[in-house]
């Protein structure tokens, strides 16, 4: 296990602090050596300080890097280098929550800004480490995304232009606030920005640029009232069936009359959700985890682990036995899957 072969890591100095321990700076070239080979030091010549200050947040010359351990050491519980390209799935079952954002984990606790980008980015697209291709247009597009994800605003910034338009974004849709307002606050933001970093001009801007990480969601027509959708055999209505709304409202603009939906709502399509979470080679262990991480009778610590699930599991045991199939809200979602390891090509969704 990685925990044994990296002792090294925490055990820098000798007795007395009487100078470094040959097998940590032997250890520092290697994981340096390794960090050499990612993303973020081909495109821009600096790697992710995984120092007690630094916690893979600040990107820095591969010789800073060097001398920052050397003097602070590397921070706590990162025997697996998961800033740095490394799998969580060599962990082992004890470690599993610790390893995927739980309290004291790596990514609770170091909060890797531009490494989750860059993953988002090849999630997206479906880019992998050691997979040639031919560059086509969407590979041309997934390289200015992930050129855009590790370009830091500035020197020792924690944020890239796509980090901060997507928390930006977050921010909106958490505290409900109006576009004219994200116009506001972005604007203010540029106002006081002394140095001209580049940050989105406005909304839209905004939310083009995270739009290109692809799993758009879908726009659908709905009553004021929430009576209905207009959708499926009811997308042709222009009232409500129940309440008799109007569906549209009628704006002005340049002396031209347009019909705009006077309410709508937002939903992100099932298939290619689950598509997107088996090709992640981060989440695709998880949507495995409730077959592969069975407990014994009387432990509770996953919905798998209650009798709802066991009874499913039952009453449909040629459904349980395949481990990518998975179930959500009570209903069950069969997923027949063409797999290269870890990532899917086709979804077909049956309901219970």
């Amino acid at each position: 296990m990685e925990f044994v072969h990296r002792r090294w890591m925490y055990n820098r100095n000798h007795p007395n602090r009487a100078g470094l321990r040959d097998e940590f700076i032997e250890g520092v070239a290697e994981f340096i050596a390794k960090a050499q080979t990612l993303d973020d030091f081909l495109i821009g010549g600096r790697i992710r300080c995984p120092c007690v200050k630094c916690k893979c947040v600040k990107l820095l010359k591969s010789d800073a890097v060097k001398v920052h351990l050397y003097k602070k050491g590397f921070v706590e519980n990162y025997c697996i280098w998961t800033a740095h390209g490394e799998n969580h799935a060599s962990l082992d079952d004890a470690n599993f929550h610790n390893s995927f954002g739980g309290e004291g984990s790596p990514i609770a606790e170091h909060n890797v800004e531009n490494s989750r980008y860059n993953k988002m980015m090849r999630d997206a697209f479906g880019t992998f480490p050691g997979v040639q291709s031919e560059p086509n247009d969407e590979t041309k597009r997934f390289y200015e995304q992930l050129l855009e994800a590790s370009r830091p605003l500035y020197e020792g910034s924690v944020h890239s232009k796509l980090s901060v338009a997507v928390r930006l974004l977050s921010i909106k849709s958490d505290s409900s606030i109006s576009q004219a307002g994200m116009d506001s606050i972005i604007g203010i933001m540029n106002e006081l920005n002394p140095i001209n970093i580049d940050l989105p001009k406005d909304f839209y801007t905004a939310k083009k640029l995270v739009s290109k990480l692809g799993l758009s969601s879908k726009r659908i027509d709905c009553c004021e009232k929430c009576c209905m959708l207009f959708y499926k055999d009811d997308a042709s209505l222009e009232n409500c069936k129940f309440c008799n709304q109007p569906r549209f409202k009628e704006v002005t603009n340049a002396n031209t009359k347009k019909k705009v939906p006077v309410k709508m709502m937002h939903y992100s399509p099932l298939i290619p959700t689950l598509i997107r979470l088996y090709t992640s080679m981060s989440s695709a262990p998880h949507m495995r985890w409730h077959y592969e991480h069975r407990r014994p009778p009387g432990i509770l610590c996953h919905p798998s682990d209650g009798e709802a699930w066991k009874h499913f599991d039952r009453v449909f045991p040629e459904f349980a036995s395949e481990p990518r199939n998975i179930s959500r809200g009570g209903n069950s979602v069969v997923c027949t899957l063409a797999f290269l390891p870890d990532s899917c090509s086709s979804v077909q969704i049956t309901p219970s």
